[in-house]
């Protein structure tokens, strides 16, 4: 566990001297007495902050004189994003190295003075493996992981002794686990497999999508739905027909409400659900070429539109199309060098401005591209893309942005390792240990505190860290 500290710095104009005071208790911010006239004593204080200067966290600083008063302040850093506000700044943290801030400042009575103030900014802490079902069945060969606003972390994984679907929330601390579905006496609970989830970024209500039958369950398969309602999961049929393919997101503009688009390994065969009143789903077929299949994760822009991503072979050519539907209307637009042009997944999250971040859940060895950084135009047609690689080669992969750069979780065999971007846009890679061959990891990073986390299957138990 990191110790906490508070640190307070006084810049003396005059000789532009930096203190720093350091204590397991917050101290009261200290004043330099003026050491000649015309001397200004600035006090710097970090507001809300402790222990160590993380990478990618956001960090307020405030700056006030003794006996004068300030009529512009000018913050600048050689890294990271500044959020100016007079005298106070926001500084999202860049990564992990040496960082300066800088400010500089003038006062009602024509005084001026600046000072550039250095920081040890530290990778981000990941926390230590953690069971978050103890139990004594084989759990989370599926698991997806979100967070809320206020950080609280939600999975939905499988009980893959007994098939059935289970949900997991984290309080920062401890994990509390409930069963949505499963085989049951007279409640209408059946077999299930491939969750996805969405949450509620305000309210914190999950939101999970699912493949639920009887019998063999990768033939005998229909769409159901779960969301948490008053502490008790409420089941709903969306469709009755084969599904292999899902994903669910929530569109902003109407509240909040469930959408799920699906399809089976056929082309042709991509559909769109949405929850209208509870208990009612309105399901259309979508008006595309019956070559293309759904492979990737759908996504809401603010304004409502849906964004995914399809995979079309036609006259011996294969190729993928993002695909955006506002109201009923599709418009598409043609990847070029898409990472991999094949029916394989793509993880696909909103990075800043108009940019959507696609990755590839697997790559050959040495294969040249596996991201995407696709900037959506206006004109759709006026879309761009920036294909990069990730890594030599692995094996399954998702994908997260937060904390203002993309975070990949990546398997390879029974290695895990988490990679993020250094201020000058390389990969870093950080070993998270063993995994479960086979398997699939989910990544999300918590907006609290800007530290991502990951959910995987470790000696037969859906784990995190």
């Amino acid at each position: 566990m990191l110790k906490k500290r508070v640190v307070s710095w006084i810049l003396m104009l005059s000789g532009l001297t930096l203190l720093a005071a350091c204590g397991s208790e917050p101290k009261p911010a200290e004043v330099i007495t003026s050491h000649g006239p015309g001397d200004v004593v600035l006090l710097i204080e970090r507001e809300g902050g402790a222990g160590p200067y993380v990478e990618s966290t956001a960090e307020r600083f405030r700056i006030v004189a003794s006996g004068e008063v300030l009529s512009a302040v000018r913050w600048s850093a050689n890294a990271g994003a500044l959020e100016p506000d007079a005298e106070r700044v926001t500084w999202r943290l860049p990564a992990a190295g040496t960082a300066s801030l800088s400010v500089s400042v003038e006062t009602e009575s024509g005084k001026r003075a600046e000072g550039s103030f250095k920081f040890n900014v530290i990778a981000s802490p990941l926390a230590s493996s953690t069971a978050i079902d103890t139990g004594p069945n084989v759990t989370g060969g599926t698991c997806e992981l979100a967070f809320d606003n206020a950080g609280k972390g939600h999975v939905v994984y499988t009980n893959d002794t007994h098939n059935t679907l289970w949900y997991a929330s984290w309080d920062g601390t401890t994990w509390k686990t409930e069963q949505i579905d499963g085989p049951g006496l007279n409640n209408g609970g059946v077999f299930t497999a491939k969750p996805v989830l969405a949450i509620d970024p305000v309210s914190g209500t999950p939101h999970v999508g699912y493949i639920k039958g009887t019998g063999a369950i990768s033939y005998v398969t229909r769409v159901g739905y779960a969301t948490r309602v008053n502490g008790v999961w409420v089941r709903e049929e969306v469709y009755t027909a084969a599904t292999t393919r899902m994903g669910i997101a929530l569109n902003p503009t109407q509240g909040q409400q469930p959408v799920i688009v699906f399809g089976d390994n056929s082309p042709g065969s991509i559909r769109v659900a949405t929850r209208t009143p509870a208990n009612t789903w309105a399901t259309v077929l979508l008006p595309l070429s019956t070559t293309h299949q759904l492979t990737s994760d759908p996504v809401f822009d603010a304004t409502g539109a849906l964004y995914f991503i399809t995979y079309q072979v036609a006259n011996n050519n294969a190729n993928n199309y993002l695909r955006v539907l506002r109201n009923s209307v599709v418009e598409s637009v043609r990847l070029a060098d898409t990472p991999s042009a094949s029916v394989r997944w793509l993880a696909m999250v909103w990075g800043p401005d108009q940019h959507l971040f696609a990755l590839s859940n697997w790559i050959w060895e040495g294969e040249r591209t596996a991201i995407d950084d696709i900037t959506v135009g206006t004109p759709l047609s006026s879309t761009t893309q920036n294909p990069s690689p990730v890594d030599y080669k692995y094996a399954s992969s998702d994908l997260a942005y937060g904390a203002g750069k993309p975070v990949v979780a990546m398997r390879n065999g029974t290695t895990l390792e988490l990679s993020t971007t250094d201020a000058q846009g390389f990969w870093t890679y950080t070993q998270l240990g063993t995994v479960q061959d086979g398997t699939r990891p989910s990544v999300a990073v918590r907006p609290t505190d800007g530290v991502p986390h990951v959910c995987y299957q470790r000696d037969g138990k859906v784990s995190f860290q």
